[in-house]
């Protein structure tokens, strides 16, 4: 029988060790854990985002009366002294 060169019997070796290597659990663990990283810090980035957005609308809420009037007025329905409000109230339809 003929003798198999020490050369193919490393690359063989190397071989099954790499194949053993991706396929174990704690391999792919890793690589889950390495995306989960990512997704993780991709959101620390868009939080940062807002977080700098909602400082920038604080400040001027701060500093600009008017803006405060206008978010009371829009988000909170307030009205100004002797303003006449006016609603309008829509019925839901009764269709069969």
């Amino acid at each position: 029988m003929k003798e198999i060169p020490a050369r193919w019997k490393w690359i063989a070796l190397g071989l099954i060790l790499s194949i053993l290597f991706l396929s174990s659990d704690s391999t792919r663990s890793y690589w889950k854990k390495r995306r989960y990283y990512s997704h993780l810090k991709k959101q620390l980035e868009e939080i940062k985002t807002k977080n700098k957005n909602l400082k920038i609308e604080i400040e001027r809420l701060k500093n600009d009366p008017s803006l405060i009037g206008e978010v009371a007025r829009k988000e909170l329905r307030m009205s100004k002294p002797g303003e006449i409000e006016y609603r309008f109230v829509i019925e839901p339809s009764s269709k069969n």
